[in-house]
């Protein structure tokens, strides 16, 4: 299901008019009615609003069957805050919020510089995992898995 397709499940669920739930929202029911249309979509606040005052994580809110995987770092996106922005303040699902903002990359790296700044969190990720990684054994993993994702796909 798409974003347009939950809020319209959302409103209805909780039998709102578009109006109505503009109101709650603090948005107009022009709004609601495009977004419920795919002519636009809420903002990021919007969204956190939307998820909060009708009780809806996240994910469930963008559709989302499992947790997406930052396209930049490969880290997971979990939280609402941790999901990048467009050039319009709208959601990208594809990468996080340490990596694109604003429609744009945070940062102008190479694959070798993501590595080592990946690398900073090596040992949480070997405790969170059950792994002993050294520093040698995730540099070739890590390039290995930035490769595969889609900004670093065809560079080396």
């Amino acid at each position: 299901m798409d974003l347009q397709e939950v809020i319209v499940e959302i409103r209805e669920k909780n039998g709102l008019s578009q109006e109505e739930m503009a109101n709650k929202l603090f948005v107009t029911r022009q709004a609601v009615s495009r977004w419920e249309h795919g002519e636009t979509y809420p903002t990021i606040e919007t969204l956190k609003a939307i998820s909060k005052t009708f009780e809806v994580d996240i994910a469930t809110l963008l559709g989302l069957q499992e947790t997406p995987i930052c396209q930049s770092c490969a880290m997971p996106i979990q939280n609402i805050d941790d999901f990048g922005t467009n050039a319009d303040d709208t959601v990208t699902t594809e990468y996080c919020s340490h990596c694109y903002k604003g429609g744009s990359f945070t940062h102008n790296r190479t694959v070798e510089e993501m590595i080592e700044s990946n690398l900073r969190f090596l040992d949480a990720f070997n405790a969170e995992n059950g792994t002993a990684y050294s520093e040698e054994e995730a540099r070739s993993i890590f390039k290995a898995h930035l490769l595969t994702l889609k900004r670093w796909q065809n560079r080396a």
